[in-house]
């Protein structure tokens, strides 16, 4: 199966959010034409990506990842409510 290579199918969205985190997808502002990924709780940056990835829809799978990974800590080290 092959994927239309349309601009809307490679266009990664600009933000998602997951819980009372947001991921953004950025271009690089010290590496132009690479994209860096921010998570943000409100306008607060949490966690950035280290490095410059080379296009948007890298930068967005890995920043999906880090997302998942802050909501599993966020979720493993909230106290659980009396029963």
């Amino acid at each position: 199966m092959t994927r239309d290579p349309t601009p809307a199918q490679n266009t990664p969205p600009a933000e998602e959010t997951g819980g009372p985190l947001t991921l953004q997808v950025e271009p690089c502002p010290e590496d132009a034409g690479r994209y860096r990924w921010t998570l943000r709780a409100g306008l607060h940056p949490v966690r950035t990506a280290p490095y410059a990835l080379p296009d948007a829809e890298a930068a967005w799978v890995q920043g999906r990842a880090a997302l998942a990974e802050a909501a599993a800590l966020q979720r493993d080290t909230t106290p659980a409510a009396p029963h």
